[in-house]
């Protein structure tokens, strides 16, 4: 395939004529060429996401042409995800504008008998309403099973769906307090995991269930309370009759384990001593286990399996300066679309067969214009919190800031709780190194993949010990030689936008300037959100343990004086607000009482606020105006 035919056909190739050193946000934050490129399951046909329109749309490839073809015509709304149903039809997935409530819908590939199966939620919503896709069978082309929640909330049922009409028949009802289900490689229920909570809502207890046949009791095959070493469901084995775990019990790391529930025999498949594996895949033609994956300061993958060890390996061969990562399988598991990508570069997609030998051919760029000579290397970093713990993080400099001081972006992630930083490629951090900016990212304790301890250790620490972090690494740029100590901004969204607040009220003199994206001002107000949902007591036992209970006195104070919307006479520097008016997280309460505030207390500020987004911005039209308004912000502040 030729790539800027393929491009020019999808009306999708993007040039710019670049003088100077600045490259302009639609560089950046214009949609991809392509993404999500996927094979059918006999390899007949490929799958992508591409700009077609002022929309993100379902594009098909026959690979007897290699023409493209767009199957569906979205122009207010775009296609999210999909997946393959059958050799012959899509299911794809639709946000309702910002609510995160995603409508299934699908098309044959020929872009005929488009059909919603099932509609999005209207309204604003922490758990919205969903069916989803978990299995497709390969001998049935009408049905798929899908998990559906519109029964009770937080605990899905199981259903068949037939993928024309939509309609379903429930396969396994929920009796109320499973939230998740687990099949063996038949399609057969054999997995549960059972929530209770205790009855003053102060814990809450998950049980991994097991049974030998769909017939037999439930077993319980271990047991988790709030904070403690988990345990999950990871798989059957290519014969059903043992299964996977990922679990952490008695190591804080999460490893890989076979476990043989008849007896209870545990066998070790794979661990890291300093992070927690993730990701096992498994063979498509006969359900082996193939890969673990793992990620240190950058990612690694253990191969399990001889034969794909070996097809790895010739992978990283042949594109040696790239992190290559299987996106998409056959059923025969004759061919697969690779994805070659690093932190320079969002990535190419490549065709590898496998039969009679294995042979690579290039298929298209993520995005065309995007030169990775244009951008700067993300460098893994360490330093030490005041307290002694280690904290990783990343460090991307503009070109030709070697041993000078530069302005720094201090750029904290969201979640906070088991999300974190990779090394990889990000349009953000690529855009403010062009601007001339310094990047700091740092996987803040709290954050996941580094253990139980790291984790769990950092709760009820918003706007401590947790914040303490964050100064430390400006505080360690500023000892490098690396940011100029009078030119630094604190930029997050999330978490990332309580801890931008947290940091211009709490430590005012560490910044100049920030940008509060989506963020959170008020943990009162967060936790009434949050627990306004919560029908089992799951959300509330958990935000009470992890983050507060307001009607504790020592909680209420804490939570009092860590909220930054109580500590805005402190707040001295540049602000920008961005927010969605249907963020289903992040209410935009937390956005209109911040703002309220500061017009009581005559302090300016500048907002982005979108009436038809959420936790994010997903349209392009808005994602343009949020980097531009960004990028004079920032250069107006440092």
């Amino acid at each position: 395939m030729k790539q800027r035919t393929l491009s020019f056909l999808l009306l999708l190739f993007f040039s710019f004529s670049v003088s100077g050193k600045e490259l302009p946000v639609e560089y950046f934050f214009k949609n991809y060429e392509f993404s999500q490129v996927t094979l059918s399951p006999d390899g007949k046909r490929l799958a992508a996401i591409a700009p077609v329109g002022a929309s993100r749309n379902l594009v098909v490839i026959d690979r007897a042409t290699m023409k493209p073809k767009a199957v569906t015509s979205l122009t207010k709304r775009d296609v999210s995800s999909y997946q393959w149903a059958s050799n012959s039809r899509l299911l794809f997935y639709v946000e309702e504008d910002g609510n995160e409530s995603l409508a299934l819908n699908a098309v044959n590939v020929d872009g005929s008998k488009g059909k919603v199966l099932d509609k999005a939620s209207r309204g604003i919503q922490l758990i919205p309403r969903y069916t989803r896709m978990v299995n497709r069978l390969k001998d049935d082309d009408r049905h798929v099973l899908v998990l559906n929640n519109e029964r009770r909330g937080q605990f899905p049922d199981l259903y068949q769906m037939n993928i024309f009409t939509g309609k379903k028949k429930r396969l396994t009802s929920n009796p109320g307090n499973f939230i998740g289900w687990g099949l063996d490689w038949n399609h057969k229920v054999r997995i549960a995991i059972k929530q209770t909570v205790t009855k003053d809502k102060s814990d809450a207890i998950r049980e991994l269930l097991y049974r030998e046949t769909e017939d037999a009791p439930w077993e319980t095959l271990g047991v988790t309370r709030l904070g403690e070493e988990s345990i999950k469901f990871a798989g059957f084995t290519k014969d059903n009759k043992n299964i996977y775990l990922a679990s952490a019990k008695g190591r804080d790391k999460i490893a890989l384990y076979e476990l043989n529930p008849r007896t209870g025999q545990k066998k070790l498949i794979f661990a890291h001593d300093e992070v927690d594996i993730s990701n096992p895949t498994f063979s498509p033609k006969d359900h082996r286990l193939l890969s673990v994956s793992y990620f240190t300061d950058m990612p690694h993958l253990y191969s399990v399996d001889k034969k794909f060890a070996a097809i790895q390996e010739a992978l990283d061969a042949a594109l040696p300066d790239t992190v290559n990562q299987i996106e998409s399988w056959t059923d025969d598991e004759k061919t697969a679309v690779i994805l070659a990508s690093n932190d320079r570069s969002p990535g190419a997609y490549y065709l590898l067969e496998t039969e009679p030998k294995l042979q690579l051919t290039f298929l298209a760029q993520i995005s065309d214009r995007i030169k990775p000579e244009d951008m700067v290397e993300m460098k893994p970093i360490t330093y030490q919190a005041r307290d002694g713990l280690t904290i990783h993080g990343y460090l991307t400099l503009p070109k030709g800031a070697e041993g000078k001081k530069v302005p720094l972006i201090v750029h904290p992630h969201g979640g906070p709780y088991g999300i974190r930083d990779y090394w990889g490629w990000n349009p953000e951090v690529q855009f403010l190194a062009n601007r001339g900016y310094a990047v700091l990212q740092m996987n803040f304790r709290g954050s996941g993949g580094y253990g139980n301890k790291f984790q769990v250790g950092a709760w009820r620490q918003w706007g401590l010990q947790m914040q303490d972090d964050i100064s430390d690494a400006v505080g360690w740029a500023v000892k490098q030689g690396i940011a100029d100590p009078e030119r630094v901004c604190i930029y997050g969204a999330s978490y990332g936008g309580y801890a931008t607040m947290a940091g211009l009220t709490m430590t005012p003199d560490l910044y100049k300037c920030g940008i509060n994206y989506v963020g959170v001002v008020d943990l009162d107000l967060l936790e009434e959100w949050d627990t306004r949902w919560d029908k089992s007591g799951a959300i509330t036992a958990w935000f009470h343990k992890a983050v507060g209970n307001p009607d504790n006195p020592a909680d209420k104070a804490r939570m009092e004086k860590t909220s930054p919307i109580n500590l805005l006479e402190n707040l001295d520097d540049p602000l920008f607000i961005v927010h969605g008016r249907r963020d289903p997280k992040v209410e935009i309460k937390q956005a209109e009482k911040l703002m309220d505030k500061l017009d009581d207390l005559g302090k300016p500020y500048i907002k982005l606020i979108k009436k038809k987004e959420g936790h994010g911005f997903t349209r392009e039209e808005n994602k343009l105006e949020l980097y531009k308004m960004m990028d004079d912000f920032l250069k107006k502040n440092l």
